[in-house]
């Protein structure tokens, strides 16, 4: 893909505001974590999703889904970020280097390639390859 065409797609400028909002998070995540339990911050984290909730729920009508594998999806999609976040904020409570613990938690998506090769029969090529494995190279190095 052209350099000019990721500019134009609509996913690359997502993608761009989830990198800042995450990293915004995990720095938030690090300076509460020096304050206060980890069990403290994931019970306060979702009052910080309340407001996102309400502006979709207006602009939907308060039409609610019916799917009943995706509101699954959606719900253990839920319950695992709720449990990876409080193992974060425990991991940065430990006093441990934020960049190293930030850099081995940011390695998520490896899990979720590898889970989409097996369960959703996917296929990488040499490319995608490649970059897995710098991608974990640098985990290693990273953490040195």
């Amino acid at each position: 893909m052209a350099l000019a065409e990721a500019l134009t797609a609509k996913w690359f400028w997502y993608s761009i505001l989830c990198v800042l909002c995450w990293g915004g998070w995990t720095l938030f995540g690090k300076l509460g974590s020096a304050n206060i339990p980890a069990e403290t911050m994931q019970f306060l984290f979702p009052f910080g999703c309340l407001p996102v909730v309400l502006v979709f729920l207006i602009r939907s009508r308060c039409k609610l889904e019916k799917s009943a594998k995706g509101i699954f999806c959606g719900i253990s999609m839920g319950v695992l970020a709720g449990i990876g976040g409080l193992a974060l904020f425990a991991a940065y409570r430990t006093g441990g280097s934020t960049p190293v613990i930030t850099a081995a938690t940011a390695a998520y998506p490896m899990i979720t390639v590898i889970l989409a090769m097996f369960l959703l029969r996917e296929r990488l090529n040499w490319r995608q390859w490649a970059g897995l494995g710098f991608a974990a190279i640098s985990f290693v190095i990273f953490s040195l």
